[in-house]
C-alpha cells in the first residue's frame, strides 16, 4: 500500500526524468571548440564562412595563431568544414554537425571541431 509521501517522491522523480530526457539546449547553449596542436579555444557560433589560416579571436576577444589551411562554416546552427589542404578529405566529407558532442576531425592538420554543451560558462573563467 502506497503512502501520500511515496506517490509524491515517485512523482518528483518522474517529473524531474521526463524533464532531463527532453531537455532543450538551446542555440546559446552550445559551444564550439576547437582543438589543435598548439592550442585549444572557444570560437564563436555565429554564421558565416571561416579560415584558420589568419590570426583569429575566441569569445574572450584574445587573439590566436592557428595557421592551417582549413576553412569552414557555421550556418543555421551547423558546423562543416568546406576546405582543407588535406590528401584524402575527410573532414570536407563530414556531413555538417550541429548536435552535442558531435566533432569534425581532420588528422592531417591536427585540427577538431567539437560542439561543446555542457553547463559549465566559459565566459565566467
Amino acid at each position: 500500500m502506497f503512502h501520500k509521501i511515496d506517490v509524491l517522491i515517485i512523482a518528483v522523480f518522474l517529473a524531474l526524468s521526463i524533464f532531463l530526457i527532453f531537455k532543450p539546449y538551446g542555440y546559446s547553449s552550445k559551444k564550439l571548440l576547437l582543438v589543435s596542436d598548439s592550442d585549444s579555444l572557444y570560437i564563436p557560433y555565429k554564421d558565416g564562412s571561416f579560415n584558420l589560416f589568419s590570426k583569429m579571436k575566441d569569445v574572450f576577444g584574445n587573439e590566436h595563431s592557428i595557421y592551417k589551411s582549413i576553412e569552414y562554416e557555421i550556418k543555421d546552427g551547423k558546423v562543416k568544414v568546406i576546405h582543407s589542404d588535406c590528401a584524402n578529405q575527410i573532414c570536407v566529407n563530414t556531413p555538417a554537425i550541429s548536435n552535442c558532442g558531435e566533432s569534425i576531425i581532420c588528422a592531417p592538420n591536427r585540427v577538431a571541431f567539437i560542439i561543446d554543451c555542457s553547463d559549465r560558462d566559459i565566459l565566467k573563467q
